[in-house]
């Protein structure tokens, strides 16, 4: 890949050479020059006679070079010949930097065309350098269309014809054309400013007086009045405030991802090609434009706020992300960071914008951050994220693409070192297309012997377009027809059987002898397990209707699947308690917030407020497992027909002959719990006796009323589960009206404690 990318740019290198020379020649053309080289044959470029000729050329450029322009001058389309050479440049610029090759072609295909209507043009005048300009072609074709459709008529189309191609040019070659022009026309604007503004500041930074000598015979200067000693000293606003620096974001190098392997064999010998990057939605990225004329207001209004609760900011940088812009404040020493952390209701008062998330302090930096939304949010494509180097030679087992930083970075996680991935947000803020892209990702990246879905759906239209998979990446269960589940009760069912294919994979890498999943699949090549991707889009409704049932089976897998290979990524849209209980909460510690609707929720999910700040569509906060603080990203968009387009190019393709099937799993006479309200016992034990011994450990309180408010049951009976948790030994006995003592201080040590009960 590196002799292919030199090759390239030293293509490019070249054709930027070639063309430069080419103008060059052009530009400085001289009629004389026509008369010195007549003398000379064509092929004469070496002995006296060329070099006596060379001296009496005004091109210099030599002999190529004054051939070269009279050649094109004369003969061809007079100085409009110097249009396709900038085609050349954009040529060599595109192969350099590694850009598509499709603009400039079109390009050049454009200037060849307004070439020769130019030229037709100066043919059709009358001015003296109308030959010069327009060549011999230019005046071949501006004689003919004035002798069919005359001279008016000539004029009439060729103008049509040149702005209706420049029109077509402009549409396809430049995304959002007003947009550009308004940028640039700001972009000037904001330099004349600053030009008027610096030339102002020097006009008021006037030089002091020199003291006067004194007057001669007296014996002191006269007694003038000081102005500025009696009158207070006012400073301007402003003046003092320290420059705002503007951080350049990252630059992803670009990488074609269809210029991989995109055909492979399978291990039943079926061969699977790889989706096209052409199948996601060609969009142009937006540059990267900084209007520091609204950044410089937007620090003078959070300065100005700091500084009536007198908050001393020494310096102070800012970095434009694609949604907001984080402003880096370094605070005097004697400024206290709970301070400005204090203050964030009044900095998003001043701002008058929704979303201020305050980071006290950043990590790794001796410096305080403020996320505020900027005025033009840029939309992050899914195309655009894969199209990078770190995606296309990424060395991971299982990468996922989670969007773009605040400095515009591609951020790509290993789901295998997460190893599980706990998604939240409300309704509309982003779950359902951030886990199209978690899975658009690993589409693109593996093949159907690498990895395995199991698909949990019960809002049934959410992963509808994955059903085109199924004799791919899906697996199948003993006993259901469906691929894709929807329904609870199966949900439970499929749960159970990923726990059981969990046990059976265990029992492979002990007879193979090794700790984990990649050991197995290097050691035995030819016996390789796929990775097992669990998605569960909707949590919530799972645990109203499944409940324990449900939680038992998820809280396994998170503790025990991730050396066999099986990852979880499940999505809710309740953050809540009740929801996201403390032992999934425990296991899950990769998680993503999107935009919820309180700091409750956000700290369910998060262990910390910032959740409920952001704005929606794909503005979330992941918290990894490495990190002690939550990362901004702002998650790629890509649409149902995107998804669809993928699933579809796939599920054309002819299906695997060998299924992956997944065990039965045992049958568990176990009740029913709370979903029907029975009193089935085991070993003496309610039903509720778990649920009720993990609720007491997570608030570290027991009593009665605890347990009638959050389950829901009648008095005797919560006072029975009361009974048999201090028999079992995790409540204290009772004192007096005052809550029991919980002798457990932890979830891990209560699963030991409930399986040495069994």
């Amino acid at each position: 890949m590196d002799k292919d990318k030199l090759k390239k740019e030293l293509s490019g290198i070249v054709l930027c050479i070639i063309a430069f020379f080419y103008i060059g020649a052009l530009l400085f053309y001289h009629q004389d020059d026509r008369t010195v080289l007549d003398g000379l044959k064509w092929y004469e470029f070496f002995g006296r006679s060329a070099m006596e000729a060379v001296s009496r050329l005004h091109n210099p450029f030599g002999i190529f070079g004054a051939r070269l322009a009279g050649l094109f001058i004369s003969s061809f389309l007079g100085y409009v010949s110097i249009i396709p050479g900038f085609a050349l440049i954009y040529w060599g610029v595109s192969l350099v930097r590694h850009r598509s090759l499709k603009p400039p072609l079109l390009f050049t295909l454009y200037a060849v065309f307004v070439s020769l209507v130019t030229a037709s043009m100066f043919g059709l005048t009358t001015a003296p350098f109308g030959d010069v300009m327009s060549g011999a072609i230019g005046r071949m074709l501006a004689a003919f269309l004035s002798t069919v459709i005359g001279y008016t008529g000539a004029w009439v189309l060729l103008g049509a014809l040149g702005l209706a191609a420049t029109f077509f040019a402009v549409r396809v070659l430049v995304e959002n054309p007003v947009e550009q022009l308004r940028a640039a026309i700001a972009g000037i604007g904001t330099l004349l400013q600053r030009v008027v503004s610096s030339f102002a500041r020097k006009r008021k930074q006037k030089p002091k007086p020199e003291p006067e000598e004194p007057l001669q015979g007296l014996p002191f200067p006269p007694d003038i009045p000081d102005e500025s000693a009696a009158a207070p000293v006012s400073s301007v606003p402003g003046e003092d405030e320290p420059e705002i620096t503007i951080r350049e974001g990252v630059h992803e190098k670009e990488a074609d991802l269809d210029k991989r392997k995109l055909k492979v064999k399978t291990k039943d010998r079926v061969a699977y090609r790889f989706p096209s990057v052409d199948l996601l939605r060609h969009t142009r990225e937006e540059d990267d434009y900084v209007d520091e004329t609204l950044l410089e207001d937007s620090k003078n209004r959070l300065l100005e706020k700091l500084r009536i609760y007198k908050v001393e900011v020494v310096r102070i940088s800012a970095t434009v992300g694609p949604r907001v812009t984080l402003f880096e404040l370094e605070l005097a020493p004697d400024v206290k960071v709970s301070r400005v952390t204090s203050l964030e209701n009044d900095l998003a008062m001043a701002m008058a914008a929704r979303g201020i998330r305050i980071i006290a302090p950043i990590p790794g930096k001796n410096a305080v951050g403020v996320e505020i939304p900027h005025g033009k949010p840029r939309t992050v494509w899914m195309r655009s994220v894969l199209q990078v180097e770190k995606f296309k030679n990424n060395r991971m087992a299982l990468p996922i693409v989670l969007g773009k930083t605040i400095a515009n970075e591609v951020y790509l996680e290993d789901l295998v070192t997460m190893p599980h991935l706990l998604i939240a947000g409300a309704t509309g803020a982003g779950k359902s297309v951030g886990i199209n892209v978690m899975l658009t990702s690993l589409l693109y990246a593996c093949s159907p012997d690498r990895v395995k879905f199991v698909l949990i759906d019960p809002k049934r239209v959410e992963l509808l377009h994955y059903q085109n998979l199924k004799n791919h990446f899906l697996v199948k269960f003993h006993g259901l027809d469906e691929q894709i589940i929807t329904d609870p009760a199966k949900a439970v069912y499929a749960l159970r059987s990923v726990e059981k294919e969990m046990e059976q994979r265990y029992d492979l890498l002990e007879k193979a002898g090794v700790r984990n999943i990649a050991d197995f699949n290097r050691k035995q090549p030819d016996e390789a397990l796929p990775y097992l991707v669990v998605v569960v889009d909707e949590l919530a409704d799972l645990m109203i209707t499944a409940g324990r049932d449900v939680e038992e089976p998820i809280t396994r897998l998170a503790q025990l699947s991730r050396a066999v290979g099986i990852h979880l990524i499940v999505a809710t849209q309740r953050p809540s308690v009740d929801i996201i209980t403390g032992v999934i909460k425990a296991n899950f510690p990769a998680r993503i917030a999107f935009q919820v609707a309180s700091k409750v929720d956000s700290r369910t999910i998060l262990d910390g407020s910032g959740a409920e700040q952001l704005l929606g569509n794909g503005d979330m906060l992941y918290q990894p497992t490495s990190q002690p603080k939550p990362e901004r990203i702002q998650c790629p968009y890509i649409s149902s027909a995107e998804v669809e387009a993928i699933t579809s190019f796939i599920g054309k393709q002819d299906g695997l002959k060998n299924f992956y099937h997944l065990p039965q799993p045992d049958v568990r006479e176990k009740g029913s719990g709370s979903q029907n309200g029975g009193y089935q016992e085991k070993e003496g034990r309610d039903a509720m006796f778990e649920e009720a011994a993990h609720l007491v450990v997570m608030h570290q309180q027991g009593s009665v009323s605890l347990l009638q408010r959050r389950l829901k049951l009648g008095f005797s009976r919560a006072a029975r589960i009361m009974d048999q948790l201090e028999a079992s030994g995790i409540v204290g006995p009772a004192d007096g009206s005052k809550a029991r003592d919980v002798l457990v201080e932890s979830h891990d040590a209560l699963d030991l404690l409930l399986r040495n009960l069994d």
